[in-house]
């Protein structure tokens, strides 16, 4: 079994939960249209305490969002050890650990610039049910940009800045 499995897997149950119909449809503005889509992540930048700045490992990403008020993100690290065999207790931790996804309920918050995901399915069951809030702006309409709360940063992290472009 490779490491693309988990890839793989994750990118199905994102699509699977973005094809949620009974979900609340969100209001139709040009901004909140504006977010639908499939995105790619170009970067991911950490800063910290110390004043350095380094980019996040799970460098693969993208991140949709639908019509129906939910979204799927999912992202992994592209230098994850290929297994040659069956893997090793420890390559699949590391395989783990090199795997971010969830599925969320969104909530846009347009005049404040705030998106809140409010999780439903996650790479981590203890996951399920916060929320994550993320600051958003446009840089044109084919590139998102979002930014982690400050206060769900655990230090030394100080900021998340992330740069998306839409997948076309």
């Amino acid at each position: 079994m490779k490491s693309g499995f988990f890839v793989t897997t994750a990118i199905i149950i994102a699509f699977l939960c973005s094809q949620n119909i009974s979900a609340k449809p969100t209001e139709n503005t040009n901004l909140e249209k504006q977010f639908i889509g499939m995105w790619r992540l170009v970067s991911w930048e950490k800063e910290y305490t110390d004043g350095s700045v380094k980019p996040e490992p799970r460098s693969k990403s993208y991140i949709i969002y639908t019509d129906t008020g939910h979204m799927c993100w999912v992202a992994t690290d592209p230098n994850r050890t290929i297994w040659t065999g069956k893997p090793t207790q420890e390559q699949k931790a590391e395989a783990f650990d090199g795997l971010g996804f969830y599925c969320a309920v969104v909530e846009l918050n347009v005049d404040k610039g705030y998106v809140i995901h409010h999780l439903e399915l996650a790479r981590s069951q203890n996951a399920v049910g916060i929320n994550l809030k993320r600051w958003f702006s446009f840089d044109g309409k084919d590139r998102l940009l979002l930014r982690v709360e400050p206060s769900e940063n655990e230090p030394p992290l100080v900021e998340s800045r992330l740069v998306w472009e839409r997948v076309k």
